[in-house]
Formats: structure tokens, C-alpha cells, sequence
């Protein structure tokens, strides 16, 4: 059969380094995690891509390859995402101001317009409107328009909010709001009008919007003197939503006003029931006594009064207690949870607060567009706001477990007339990119400790195999020996029969030897005997004779020298010596592959110990890592607690001087209760004539509700 002499092919193949390829597959898969909402593996590669000093360029990548522009776009939108606000503005602002710009700059400037405005940098809001394209005017025209009103700049906020609600959905409605509050603010003049669009506007919203513009709507008609349309408007907010508690005391003083005492009762006594957090709990309750006392139920209302007296001097004592020590615990839980910036929302219980999501504007659908091969621009799509309201707050604080010594009437208080809402905001922003740093830290290590269990399984199952492989050398080891221990007594019985043949031949020569001489002995002696008595012819036979006993003999000589060699030639000897040197080879061998095995199993051993105690250089590392991380964490934390806790105890020493205020007017209230009904016990006419007067002054003004829709800012927070 005819040998196939074609060279057979390396099977393991090397492919030849790409380093652009292989920078476009890191790209593409923090792509993928980010669209699977991995925003920390996503950070984690994107870092490592943008710390690479030759990886990434902008040159020597064409296609569809992704370059490092591509990188930083992706790494913007990790940040944007987990809120990394200084580290976002300032990739974006190196991609804006590069090439990059044509490809990345509409979404960006889009999302640097909402992170100027989060963080009260309104001038920059203006400056970033101004470089945004027609088709995204909407959005740039309702941010401009928030700014200017929160700046006082009534003359463009009206202009701008025109042009945001122009523009339609998902803006329109709220801009068509936020108009008639600017026109209000710059005109009190305008209340009616206002009001009227104002209710015409809340017939087509839906939700938490129609909520809020039917809550405005009944301040505002409150504030126009005009009470039953405010009892009217405010009983039309979902009793449900977040909106329900100004409602509900909205329309508790415009039935007050509008002199229907016992609706107003109730409205008040259903407020202090339902909300006992909020601060305008004990206004409610003073109302609702003084409410009775116009009715006539002095009983009744002395024991409101009383009630109220005694749970107000328990709460100030215990407040005081509080202040002058610490709220540390209660400032630690709110840290601790991550809730304690729902204490600096401005105005929840009246709507004025409006959230977007943190992926706004980089939707899973915008990534993927913005990494189409055959993309050339990024069309942003911003979610609607979401307003946020009591409920959203006090679910957040509701979930806090276990909440502790949290005293919810202070935290649901109004923030104090202090710095610390912005040094809340300064000191937050450091707490979450220490989060985010802790996170990360987490994740490399955990990421490393995973290959290090799937390194060691593969180690571990090497180790099986490499004590299989023993197993078998060791039993390969025992056959041969015990073979070479069969071949050495084959030898022994080899070099028997050698011998013995040896002997035997070397006495067939010496026979034929000793024959031989004797022939010779007689021929000379026949030779001698027979001198000058032969013919030629028998002197002839004699030499034939002669020379053959000689033949004989030389023969005899020849074999008894060629001996050994032929012994050694025969197959039986020859084969023996090649077996034992290949047998002594192979157990060399075994014995080489014996050592080198188990030099290689201890370095195994040696190896997943290692692993398994976690003892390696890039482990220390990320240990050291996490570790300065959590320290700083730590850091940060504490000086979010310090500030915490300081707005926590000014609140509560404004707190104990308003229930003092309050616990002197119930006193006020019950004395006169009880004067009344001395006088009441004391006449004989109809029961309740005197204690019809209005005495008990409500606390905090009567004459306007607690909050007012047109004297608030509203503000637009993440």
C-alpha cells in the first residue's frame, strides 16, 4: 500500500494579533452590558479600555470597527446612567468639542442640558439650548423656560414655555402649565384667566399631572377669594395619589371660609387622621377644635384641645431631648439607605418636583442606533417627567427597616433656612461616586475570585487527570519490571545453553583434532615404514592424506575461533541483547516520566493552594483597592451624616418653637372651651349661643392655606 508522504497540518492554529479587532469586540460587549442594564461590568471594561495608553485611537480603524470615540461615548452614557454627573460632563464635553461631535453631540448636549439644570447651573442651561438643533427645541425650550422661571426671568420663561408647547407631547402639557404659573407670577391680575386655563387644562391631562393642575388650580381659587370652586377642584384630586394631602387641607380651609364649619371639621380631623408626619398635622387639629367650639360642642372641642395640649408638650420635650444631643442614629439610617435626599425635595406634597429616569435619553434603543454600521446620527428620546409626590416620599421612607429612632415629623418637615441643602448636595455627589468606586471594586474582585474557582476547577481536574496518568505510569512501571525480571532469568538460562553449546562444539573440535593428529601420526608412520618401497602414485595418496588431516585440522582451528561470534550471532542471543537494551531504555523512561510527574503535580498543588487562599499579587491588589475604597466610602458617608444630622436638629429646634407656638394656642382654645361651657351651664336659653364666636386663632394663619401654588418654585430634580 502506497505511504501518503503530504505533511499533515498543525492543528493548533495562532492567529495573528488585531488589535484594532480586538478593541472593537470590548466595545461591542459593553455595548451588550449596558443594554442589559450591566451598568457596573460595563464601567468596569470601559475604564479599562480608556486607561489603555496605545489600544485606543481615532486613527487606523475604518469600517465598522469601533474607535475610542466610540468608547467614550459608551463611557459617558455609564456615567449619565449611575449618575457619575462631574465624571458624564466632562467626557462629554471632550467628545462635543472633537469629531465625535457629528455623531454623539445631538444626545449629549441633549443630556448635559438636563444635568445643568439638575444641579442649578442655569446659566449653562442657556448657554446648551442655545446649541441645540431645531428638532430637539422642545425639551431645550421646557428646561430654558424652568430656568429662567427659577432665576425670576418671567419674560423668557414665558417665551420659552410658548415654544416647549408648541412642540407637543411629551412636553406640551406641562409647558402649557408651567405658562400659566409664569403669567400668574408676573400678573396677580390674572388669577381668573389663569384659573380658567388652568381648569380647562386639567379636563385632558391624565394622571399625576391633572392632579397637580387641579390642585394649583384650587389654591389659586382659594387665594381669589373664590372658596367653593377650591373645595370643588381640590375634591377632585385622586384621594389616592400623593397629591391627596394639600388637597385635603386645601379644601378643609375653603370650607372653613366658605362658612361650612362642620364640612371643614371634618376635612380638618380627616387630614390630622391621615397624615400625622406632616408639620400642618397640628394646624389641622387646632382647626378642627375650634371648628367644634363654632359649633357649639365645647365638650368635644376642649377634649381636641386638651389632647392636643398634652401630645404637643410630650413631642416638644422629646424633640428637645434630640436636639440637644444628636439625630446621629436617625441621620445614619437615612444615609445608610440612601433616602435622605427625599428631606431636601422641594414642595412633594404639592407636585412641584418632576424626576426623569437616570436612562433618559439613552434608551436601549438610542445605544443600539448609535452603533448601527450605517448610523450617521443619534435621534434622543426623553422619557416624560415624573412628578414626585408625598407618596413617592413616604414609600421611600416607609421602606427604610427598621426605621429606628427616625422621627418622621422632622423628616417630613420643611427643609431649614440653612447651607445644608448645598452642602447636602455637594458632600451626596462624593458619597455616590464612593458607591460607585465601592461597587466597582466589588466587582473586579469578585469577577477575579470567579476566574480564580473556574482556574482551580481546571486545575483540579488537570490534578485528577495527572493522578490518572500516575496511576497508569505506575502500573506500566510494575509490568515492566516484572518483564525485565522474566528477561533476566531468560538470560541467566540464555547464558546456560551458551555455555553448554560452547562445550559441545569445542569438544567436537577437539575430536576432530585429535583425529586428525592421529591420522597425521599414521600417515608420517606409514611414510617412514614404506620409504623408497612406493611408487609415485602412492606417494601421492599419502600427501592427499596428509593435507587433509591438515584441512582438518585448520578447519577444526577456524570454527574454534569463529565460536563466540557465532554463538552471538544466532537470533536467540542476538534478540536477547537488544531486548534488555530496549528494556533498560524504557525503564529509564518510566522513570524520568515517573519524576517529572510528580515534580508536576506538586507544582499543581502548590498552585491551587495558592489560588484557594486567594494569596496572588492581582488579588492583594484588589483587596488594597477596595479597601481605600470603602475607606473613603466611610469618609464620605460620615460627612453626609454630619450635614443629615444638623438639618435634622434644625428642624427639630424650629419644630419645638412652632408646637410651642401651637401648644399655646391649644391652651388658649381649651381655657376657652371651658369658659364657655361654664357660661353654657350657667344660662337658660339656647344651648351654644356664646360659644359660637371664633376664638381659638389658628396657629400658622387661617387666612391662606398652608401652601401657596404660585409662591413656590418648581423645581426639576433627578
Amino acid at each position: 500500500m502506497r505511504r501518503d508522504s503530504t505533511a499533515r497540518r498543525d492543528s493548533a492554529i495562532v492567529p495573528a494579533a488585531d488589535q484594532a479587532r480586538g478593541v472593537d469586540a470590548e466595545i461591542r460587549v459593553a455595548l451588550y452590558d449596558l443594554l442589559e442594564d450591566r451598568y457596573i461590568p460595563a464601567l468596569g471594561r470601559l475604564q479599562w479600555l480608556s486607561a489603555s495608553p496605545v489600544a485606543l485611537t481615532n486613527a487606523g480603524t475604518t469600517g465598522a470597527l469601533r474607535r475610542r470615540d466610540d468608547m467614550l461615548f459608551l463611557l459617558s452614557q455609564t456615567y449619565y446612567r449611575l449618575g457619575m454627573d462631574s465624571a458624564f460632563r466632562n467626557t462629554a464635553n471632550s467628545l462635543t468639542a472633537g469629531s465625535a461631535n457629528d455623531r454623539f453631540g445631538r444626545l449629549l448636549r441633549t443630556q448635559m442640558l438636563l444635568d445643568a439644570y439638575r444641579h442649578g447651573d442655569y446659566a449653562r442651561v442657556t448657554q446648551i439650548a442655545g446649541t441645540v438643533g431645531a428638532e430637539d427645541r422642545g425639551l431645550a425650550a421646557l428646561v430654558t423656560g424652568l430656568a429662567a422661571y427659577q432665576t425670576g426671568n418671567l419674560q423668557v420663561a414665558a417665551q420659552q414655555f410658548a415654544a416647549a408647547q408648541s412642540s407637543g407631547a411629551p412636553y406640551g402639557q406641562y409647558a402649557q402649565y408651567m405658562a400659566a404659573l409664569t403669567t400668574l407670577r408676573g400678573d396677580t391680575a390674572q388669577r381668573v384667566a389663569v384659573l380658567g386655563t388652568l381648569e380647562s387644562l386639567a379636563s385632558g391631562a391624565t394622571g399625576e399631572l391633572q392632579d397637580q393642575i387641579r390642585l394649583t388650580a384650587a389654591q389659586l381659587a382659594y387665594e381669589g377669594n373664590r372658596f367653593d370652586d377650591a373645595s370643588r377642584l381640590a375634591g377632585q384630586v385622586n384621594p389616592s395619589s400623593g397629591l391627596a394631602a394639600q388637597a385635603l387641607l386645601t379644601r378643609a380651609w375653603a370650607l372653613y371660609k366658605a362658612k361650612d364649619i362642620a364640612g371643614a371639621e371634618q376635612a380638618f380631623d380627616q387630614f390630622a387622621s391621615r397624615y400625622p408626619q406632616l408639620p400642618e398635622r397640628d394646624e389641622s387639629r387646632l382647626m378642627s377644635g375650634q371648628a367644634l367650639l363654632q359649633l357649639g360642642r365645647t365638650a368635644d372641642a376642649a377634649n381636641v384641645f386638651r389632647t392636643v395640649a398634652d401630645s404637643m408638650t410630650s413631642e416638644s420635650r422629646m424633640l428637645q431631648a434630640k436636639a440637644q444631643s444628636s439625630m446621629s442614629a436617625a441621620a445614619r439610617a437615612l444615609v445608610q439607605a440612601r433616602a435622605a435626599g427625599f428631606l431636601f425635595l422641594n414642595d412633594p406634597e404639592n407636585g412641584k418636583t418632576i424626576a426623569l429616569d437616570d436612562a433618559a435619553g439613552s434608551e436601549k434603543q438610542v445605544l443600539a442606533a448609535a452603533f448601527g454600521d450605517s448610523a450617521t446620527a443619534i435621534v434622543p428620546t426623553v422619557s416624560a417627567a415624573e412628578i414626585i409626590a408625598l407618596d413617592d416620599v413616604s414609600r421611600r421612607v416607609d421602606s427604610l427597616a427598621p426605621v429606628g429612632d427616625l422621627p418622621r415629623r422632622v423628616v417630613f418637615a420643611p427643609a431649614s433656612a440653612t447651607t445644608n441643602p448645598q452642602l447636602f448636595a455637594q458632600r451626596s455627589q462624593a458619597l455616590y461616586s464612593a458607591d460607585v468606586a465601592v461597587i466597582l471594586a466589588q466587582h473586579q474582585l469578585a469577577e477575579l475570585l470567579t476566574a480564580q474557582q473556574r482556574q482551580i476547577a481546571m486545575l483540579q481536574a488537570l490534578q485528577a487527570r495527572l493522578n490518572a496518568d500516575a496511576d497508569a505510569l505506575n502500573a506500566l512501571a510494575a509490568r515492566v519490571t516484572a518483564a525485565r525480571d522474566s528477561l533476566a532469568h531468560l538470560a541467566v538460562a540464555l547464558d546456560a545453553a551458551a555455555v553448554r553449546l560452547r562445550q559441545m562444539f569445542v569438544a567436537q573440535i577437539n575430536t576432530t583434532r585429535m583425529l586428525a593428529n592421529e591420522n597425521r601420526t599414521a600417515i608420517d608412520s606409514v611414510r617412514g615404514t614404506l620409504a623408497g618401497g612406493q611408487n609415485a602414485s602412492e606417494y601421492s595418496l599419502l600427501d592427499i592424506e596428509s593435507q587433509t588431516a591438515a584441512a582438518y585440522l585448520q578447519f577444526a582451528s577456524t570454527i574454534e575461533q569463529g565460536l563466540d561470534k557465532a554463538l552471538g550471532h544466532h537470533p536467540v542471543f542476538a534478540k536477547r541483547d537488544s531486548l534488555n537494551a530496549k528494556s533498560t531504555r524504557i525503564a529509564q523512561l518510566l522513570a524520568d516520566d515517573q519524576s517529572a510527574l510528580t515534580a508536576t503535580r506538586q507544582l499543581l498543588n502548590d498552585e491551587i493552594a495558592r489560588l484557594q487562599s486567594g494569596n496572588t499579587d492581582r488579588a492583594r491588589g484588589l483587596q488594597a483597592t477596595l479597601a481605600s475604597a470603602e475607606a473613603q466610602r466611610t469618609a464620605a458617608e460620615n460627612a453626609v451624616v454630619a450635614v443629615v444630622d444638623a438639618e435634622l436638629r434644625a428642624r427639630a429646634n424650629e419644630m419645638i418653637a412652632s408646637l410651642k407656638r401651637d401648644t399655646e394656642a391649644a391652651e388658649f382654645g381649651s381655657a376657652s372651651a371651658s369658659f364657655f361651657q361654664a357660661l353654657d351651664a350657667g344660662q337658660t336659653g339656647a344651648t351654644g349661643t356664646t360659644s359660637s364666636a371664633s376664638i381659638a386663632a389658628p396657629a400658622r394663619g387661617a387666612a391662606t392655606p398652608a401652601a401657596s401654588p404660585t409662591g413656590r418654585d418648581t423645581q426639576q430634580q433627578k
